[in-house]
């Protein structure tokens, strides 16, 4: 593999990072968000995964190559030293990144995976959240209320962040809320009261 070291005047751990020259670039359609890096785990440069999904079957989870981007770190394919499960959480340590100090400065950055490696969907109901974002939420009685900007994970369920011109909906994504998801066209239908 062709590597390189990452930006210049990036601070302390980001610069350690090896971007890969020879990876295919992907689109940004091509890649899907899975998690962030959180907290460091142990003394040799290791971090926690927080996967978005977290019933998500991790085949992208073992590459030699993980995509990377993150507020001042462009999207980019950087080298993976090792993934390891510890317990039911996720580990990962990126090749260079060896102390504790070197991976904090990645915390946050989030992780990204080639759509082509996630498994198809059994159930045509279900949606990875990546497809849900920029779908059009309208309403059985109300209306349109706006497009997805967000989601975000509560212990019980998926919160649906919905924007218009005007402002913002919280929509819970429960069964009893949600009456139908059209992929093809982008929209679901809600029947949401608390608003």
């Amino acid at each position: 593999m062709s590597r390189r070291s990452s930006l210049p005047g990036a601070p302390r751990g980001r610069d350690l990072l090896i971007i890969l020259d020879d990876v295919a670039p992907l689109k940004r359609d091509e890649l899907v968000p899975v998690g962030k890096l959180g907290k460091v785990w142990g003394v040799h440069g290791a971090l926690t995964v927080r996967l978005y999904n977290p019933d998500s079957d991790l085949a992208w989870a073992d590459a030699e190559v993980q995509w990377l981007r993150g507020k001042g770190f462009p999207t980019a394919p950087v080298a993976v030293d090792r993934w390891q499960d510890k317990g039911g959480k996720l580990i990962i340590t990126f090749e260079h990144v060896t102390s504790p100090q070197d991976a904090k400065a990645l915390t946050g950055l989030e992780l990204l995976a080639p759509a082509a490696l996630l498994p198809e969907l059994e159930d045509p109901d279900e949606v990875y959240v990546h497809e849900l974002h920029g779908m059009t939420v309208i309403d059985d009685v109300k209306g349109e209320l706006g497009t997805i900007q967000a989601v975000f994970q509560t212990g019980a369920n998926d919160i649906w962040v919905v924007r218009d011109g005007e402002g913002e909906t919280l929509i819970p994504a429960i069964k009893d809320v949600v009456l139908d998801v059209d992929r093809g066209a982008r929209r679901i239908t809600v029947h949401y009261e608390l608003f």
